[in-house]
């Protein structure tokens, strides 16, 4: 019943204006308070490059374009990156709000190609993974509201697609329960962003992603929230 409704509400003539003119209200608190991320997470990333006018990020599942966003404060900034998002609707979005951006419309994961994507409602909660979505929608988190299959590149191929030959000084992550295997994937060697943040969804991920991140020569810096950050150590 629920997904009926969502489904009747997004083909409705007037939603898209009525999402516009939310959009518009939640960009407006959201630069009264200084901050678009959940937990003021992108207020610590703008700390700690505090003596950097401009930059370079990738924001991979980067969702909505400023709500619920850590790199929207460092856009406003002056930065610029790549953002990485497939689902069409948010894509347009990010076309529009952030027009510095490269956008990708594609999923990451550890091998090129298709997979299944499973959009969620809320959106923040679409994967790549069947049994996480299978999980959010058995704990109520979730309904799923349409499946397909969607091009999906490894983070390296992202990697050389962002700009200034690939450097990045600020890298985000979250793909819902691929975290892991993503950063697990990351040629350390060649590619070192001064700050990475990564979505962690479970102790287990925590601990998995603690020690790629000890063997790859970063220490944690900070929690805040569900999200863990590391810089080189």
């Amino acid at each position: 019943m629920k997904l009926e409704i969502a489904k009747r509400i997004r083909t409705s003539p007037i939603y898209s204006s009525a999402m516009w003119a939310h959009d518009l209200q939640v960009w407006v608190r959201a630069t009264r308070k200084g901050s678009f991320s959940q937990h003021g997470e992108d207020r610590f990333i703008r700390d700690f490059f505090t003596s950097r006018k401009t930059g370079v990020y990738l924001d991979i599942g980067a969702s909505h374009p400023f709500k619920i966003s850590n790199t929207y404060l460092l856009y406003r900034s002056g930065w610029k990156g790549v953002t990485v998002e497939p689902i069409p609707r948010l894509g347009a979005l990010h076309r529009r709000w952030r027009p510095r951006d490269k956008l990708l419309p594609v999923g990451v994961g550890t091998t090129a190609g298709e997979l299944e994507f499973f959009e969620m409602l809320p959106s923040v909660l679409s994967t790549l993974d069947a049994s996480v979505a299978n999980e959010y929608i058995a704990q109520g988190k979730a309904t799923l509201l349409k499946k397909y299959h969607i091009p999906v590149l490894t983070i390296d191929q992202v990697i050389r697609q962002t700009t200034e030959q690939g450097q990045v000084d600020f890298l985000s992550i979250d793909i819902e329960g691929l975290d892991a295997d993503v950063i697990n994937s990351i040629d350390y060697s060649r590619f070192r962003p001064s700050l990475i943040c990564v979505e962690i969804i479970s102790s287990e991920t925590r601990e998995t992603a603690a020690q790629i991140f000890d063997r790859a020569g970063y220490k944690i810096v900070n929690e805040i929230g569900c999200n863990l950050f590391v810089s080189p150590a």
